[in-house]
């Protein structure tokens, strides 16, 4: 690590010639991303605003002005918590953190511009440039005095980050606690599931698990054991990897067909030229006649032979060529036999070592996570709450304790030597940016102290930053391995393990080996960094590459048409992380850094408002309800501390000249240094519990209220004695209403909402003792029988209200030239009243492994103009495969359309990650 000088922290390093060179370049960069932004957003929506259009209709961003500039006011007024609602907490709370940094860099260049840098440039020296306003331009013993500036300084700027620090901690506490509470997150079943590994064999069941757990306010609600079903999980791969390959050949097939067809349609009309010379042929028709629709018309398109086949060896090289299309066919329909069976003896299964269990109520759960759960160590220690079903990383469930500690040690082992290895292309790129220094010093490069200042500049300030980001583009994924390889069980926790670690990374080599030699030219990059966010320029690459060469198959065609990118905020916030850490540490040492990292965050803030409110779509699963934010927050601490410590360091080096002022300079740095770490644990101590957790008082005041309504709708009185009782089952039931809601046909659904309560009430009844009228109570036949009599017709005007929606929108796209989208309607679906939609209809398979309930995705094949894709069905569904061509179409040059999601999922309106 470079050793700190008191003639280099802000002096030679940041010649006059670097920063000018890096800061023209990063401008020039920001002032031609933004031209292009402003230039192809009027006409890339796809790119630019996919989220006014491809979102369910509730879930859409309102379109920004037209023009130029009449977007900015429009975005900068637009309310930021509406983030909350579409892209989640976590979206929301990464932006705060953003204008957190502005607000506090502002106030940094207010008070160092007025303070700090008079008082550096007031002495009358041979310094110039960058070293007339920084802290190498105070030399002489008669200017010592003025150190006291900065003492007073960093004082006052270290206790309003402090205050500003503890005030969005308590706003970011706040709206976390409003997140897990509401009824959009506390319905979901996993705002009550806790997941439990290093369960031991004693408790490998669900009765005694229930025993276990029996002691959680509301009991529990369903357990899941997670086995053993290694032989199922490869065939259900197989098939996955089967429907993925007859699914892709299908859609060949069709092409081929096509484009055969279109040949023969261009050598028609070529024949019909060449033959409309003859006048007594002028009157003959020239288009060709489509046949009926017939395996005969399509092998006579495209032969046998002519068919997708594959090798069904090793990697498709291998072993004997096969027809695609009928070997997949066979191979799916033995693999659907094989998964049925295999599914008929789940039970069978070695218990793996983890469980879910969800609770009947969200308090329970957050009880159950916070207790010591068994008496051996290692056994039952980590817990995990939120678990999304779709989050969970099933192959690091089935690891014993010892096994994930030792993978934990060496994740951290490996990172840290990664770290150490890392230093050396990284100190060498950090001695480009001091090339004046080392050509003066290396006899074989001092041809290079004769080069001319201009390309001098470029290469010490301009090409150490791009060879860093080229290098720590690769860093992401190799520590995402590690933190995959430590047996983290969900996906978000990934991400959040690596943020810490790539944090870690970019502190030791992007700003102690880097930064402290090549100075405030590596804040320039801010600027740039902002620009390339809201020019999109990879995604609008990516994207037409995926278009022209991923775009074959439907499902292929989906991801590109409605797909929208997300924000990975495990490596977006520890690069501004970074950047507040560098501003930090040089804010009181060379002032001019705070106006940089104003502007750079300003434009930060400006852009990812806009990509999080017109681009990105954060997929559920991935949600960590803003814990993002409190890692952040702490990271803060470290760029205080290294400023404290610099300036300690460089007070103690001016002893020689002024000792009772710099010994009482550097150990009131000291004292600060104190003061920030005792706050810094303070708010661990405070906040941590309440910010993973939710609070019993809010969690069981919200229950009260909910009882007490309840009470009243069932015409009780409201008697403050009558407490709630969260150990009483039939309390809970009275709070808690889980009738199960239902999307078949009108016709049945008053049938069906019967049957499922009448064998809830029958189970309840067996299970718990209670009587028949109390079941009821929570179970109005008539109320749902009314409302839904009700919804035929409100189906009917809905329906007929959407088609003219439908056609206002088409008009008010075409006045505005917006895009024209082909969406299909939502699927309707049976409302509930809203006492009854407070809890999500809970699936009874949601915490096991995909393979034992996933059933075959259908084929997805497109619809034609010849009317192939109805015989392809019709075979695939006769030998027992499942497939559909509803929504996906391809057109005459063979290229695939698609106006929604597959068949066999349900279709919103929009894409709904």
């Amino acid at each position: 690590m470079s050793a700190i000088d008191p003639n280099k922290v802000a002096g030679n390093s940041d010649s006059v010639n670097n920063f000018v060179a890096a800061l023209g370049t990063n401008a020039g960069l920001l002032a031609i991303e933004l031209g292009v932004f402003l230039v192809l957003k009027q006409s890339l929506w796809r790119i630019y605003t996919p989220r006014a259009y491809l979102p369910p209709p509730d879930k859409r961003a309102t379109e920004l002005p037209k023009g130029y500039w009449k977007w900015l006011p429009a975005l900068l007024m637009s309310p930021t918590e509406d983030i909350i609602h579409k892209n989640g907490l976590d979206a929301y709370m990464f932006l705060r953190f953003i204008k957190l940094l502005i607000w506090t860099f502002f106030v940094f260049t207010l008070v160092t511009f007025a303070v700090i840098i008079p008082a550096d440039a007031a002495n009358v020296s041979t310094a110039d440039g960058l070293e007339r306003i920084s802290w190498t331009n105070i030399i002489e013993p008669r200017d010592n005095p003025r150190l006291a500036a900065h003492v007073v300084i960093v004082y006052v700027l270290t206790f309003f980050v402090l205050f500003m620090m503890r005030r969005e901690m308590l706003h970011f506490v706040h709206m976390r606690h409003q997140f897990l509470i509401s009824k959009s997150h506390s319905r979901l079943a996993q705002a009550r599931t806790v997941l439990v590994t290093t369960v031991p064999s004693e408790l490998a069941n669900e009765h005694d698990l229930r025993t276990f757990a029996s002691f959680v306010p509301g009991g529990v609600d369903r357990v899941w054991l997670y086995r053993d079903t290694k032989t199922l999980n490869e065939l259900f791969e197989a098939r996955q990897d089967a429907c993925k390959k007859l699914e892709a050949a299908e859609s060949q097939l069709l092409k081929m067909a096509t484009q055969a067809w279109r040949a023969k349609e261009k050598m028609h009309r070529k024949d019909q030229k060449r033959k409309s010379k003859d006048p007594e042929s002028r009157d003959e028709e020239i288009e060709m006649t489509v046949p009926p629709a017939s395996h005969a018309f399509l092998d006579e398109l495209v032969p046998p032979n002519k068919r997708p086949t594959h090798h069904t060896g090793l990697l498709g090289l291998f072993g004997p060529k096969v027809d695609t299309i009928d070997w997949c066919k066979d191979d799916i329909a033995r693999l659907n036999a094989a998964i049925k069976d295999s599914r008929e003896h789940l039970t069978q299964g070695k218990f793996l070592g983890s469980a879910f269990i969800r609770c009947n109520i969200q308090m329970g759960a957050h009880v159950l996570a916070q207790c010591v759960s068994y008496h051996e160590p290692l056994t039952m220690y980590d817990k995990w709450m939120e678990a999304h079903p779709k989050d969970i990383v099933w192959k690091n469930l089935d690891d014993g304790a010892l096994e994930m500690r030792s993978r934990y040690v060496i994740s951290w082992l490996a990172t840290v030597g990664l770290i150490v290895a890392w230093a050396f292309p990284v100190t060498f790129i950090g001695a480009l940016s001091n090339l004046d220094d080392l050509c003066a010093k290396v006899p074989w490069l001092s041809w290079v102290c004769h080069v001319p200042k201009t390309a001098s500049g470029i290469i010490q300030g301009v090409l150490p930053p791009v060879l860093l980001a080229i290098l720590f583009s690769l860093l992401p994924f190799i520590l995402r391995a590690l933190a995959w390889y430590q047996c983290i069980p969900a996906r978000s926790l990934i991400s959040v393990s690596v943020y810490k670690r790539f944090y870690f990374f970019l502190l030791i080599h992007g700003f102690l080996i880097v930064t402290l030699s090549s100075g405030i030219t590596r804040v320039t990059q801010g600027l740039a960094g902002a620009g390339g966010a809201l020019a999109q320029l990879v995604p609008l690459i990516m994207h037409y590459i995926r278009k022209w060469f991923l775009g074959r198959t439907p499902r292929q065609a989906y991801t590109v048409t409605f797909l929208m990118p997300s924000a990975d905020f495990g490596v977006i916030l520890p690069r501004l992380s970074l950047l507040a850490t560098i501003g930090f540490a040089y804010s009181v040492l060379s002032p001019l850094i705070n106006i940089l990292a104003l502007i750079s965050y300003a434009m930060f803030y400006l852009a990812f408002k806009f990509l999080l409110t017109q681009v990105f779509d954060q997929p559920d699963e991935k949600e960590t309800g803003g814990m993002y934010f409190p890692m952040a927050i702490n990271n803060l601490f470290v760029g205080l501390y290294i400023e404290q410590i610099c300036l300690a360091c460089l007070f103690f080096l001016k002893v020689q000249d002024a000792q009772a002022q710099a010994i009482a300079s550097g150990i009131l740095m000291l004292v600060l240094f104190v003061i920030t770490a005792s706050v810094q644990v303070t708010f661990n101590h405070s906040f941590d519990p309440i910010t993973r957790y939710l609070p019993m008082s809010l969690a069981t005041k919200k229950m009260a209220k909910r009882y007490e309504r309840q009470k009243k709708d069932r015409g009780g009185s409201s008697d403050t004695d009558d407490e709630i009782d969260l150990f009483s089952r039939h309390r809970i039931r009275s709070v808690r209403k889980r009738i199960k809601a239902t999307t078949k046909k009108i016709d049945n659904k008053i049938d069906d909402l019967k049957a499922k309560v009448t064998g809830d009430n029958e189970k309840t009844k067996s299970r718990d003792g209670v009587s028949d009228m109390d079941a009821l109570e929570h179970a109005n036949i008539e109320v749902m029988e009314k409302q839904i009599q009700q919804e035929s017709q409100e189906t009917i005007s809905k329906r007929s209200k959407a088609s003219t929606v439908s056609k206002e929108s088409k008009a008010s796209s075409k006045k505005s030239e917006g895009p024209i989208l082909n969406l299909d309607p939502a699927t309707p679906a049976a409302t509930l009243p809203d006492d009854d939609s407070d809890e999500e209809d809970q699936d009874d398979h949601a915490f096991d492994h995909p393979s034992t309930y996933v059933d075959q995705p259908w084929i997805w094949i497109p619809r034609d103009r010849f009317g192939f894709s109805e015989l392809l069905v019709q075979d695939l569904t006769s030998a027992g495969v499942g497939a559909s061509n509803t929504g996906a179409v391809m057109d005459g040059k063979g290229v695939v359309e698609v106006t929604r999601n597959p068949p066999d999922e349900e279709w919103t309106g929009g894409h709904d990650r």
